[in-house]
C-alpha cells in the first residue's frame, strides 16, 4: 500500500487556485497534464510547509487575492475564468506597475514549476537524467515518495 501525503496549507480554495494558477503556468500538452495535478500541488505543500511561517501567510493570502482579482480580469473568480483569461491576468501580475504582484507571480511560479519538474515522470519529457549523486539520500522520505510518484496526496 503506498504512502500518503495530506496536504497542509494548499487546501480548499486555496488549492483549487494553486492548480488553476499552476495549469496555465505549465499548461497540458500531449505527452503529460501539466502542472494542475495533485502531485504538483503535493510537492509545492510540501516546500510551502517550510517557509518562514510570516512568508507562508503572504504567499497564502495571495492565492485568496488573485481568485478575487479574476472579478476585474473577467468577471469571474480566477477558478472560473477562461485560460485566455486567466494567462491575462498572471500576465498584468508579472509585468504590471505593483512590485508586491509581481513577486507574488514569481512566487506562485517557483512553486507550480518546482511542483511540475520535481516529478521523476517528467524527466525524461525534458531530457534530463536525474540527479547527478542519487545515490546521496534525501532528507526528508515524504518528498522522495512525491518526487518519484509512489505516495499519493491526498486533500
Amino acid at each position: 500500500m503506498a504512502e500518503t501525503y495530506r496536504l497542509r496549507y494548499l487546501r480548499g480554495k486555496k488549492l483549487n487556485v494553486f492548480l488553476a494558477v499552476a495549469q496555465s503556468i505549465v499548461p497540458a500538452d500531449g505527452t503529460d497534464q501539466g502542472a494542475g495535478t495533485l502531485q504538483s500541488a503535493g510537492i509545492a505543500d510540501w516546500a510551502i510547509a517550510r517557509l518562514a511561517p510570516q512568508l507562508r501567510k503572504k504567499l497564502l493570502v495571495l492565492l485568496f487575492l488573485v481568485n478575487i482579482l479574476g472579478l476585474f480580469f473577467g468577471g469571474r473568480f480566477f477558478v472560473n475564468l477562461s485560460p485566455e483569461k486567466r494567462n491575462r491576468l498572471l500576465s498584468w501580475m508579472e509585468s504590471g506597475p505593483l512590485g508586491p504582484f509581481r513577486m507574488g507571480f514569481f512566487g506562485l511560479k517557483n512553486y507550480a514549476c518546482m511542483g511540475y519538474y520535481s516529478q521523476e515522470k517528467t524527466w525524461k519529457s525534458i531530457g534530463y537524467e536525474g540527479p547527478l549523486t542519487p545515490q546521496v539520500p534525501y532528507s526528508d522520505p515524504a518528498i522522495r515518495g512525491l518526487c518519484n510518484g509512489s505516495w499519493e496526496v491526498t486533500e
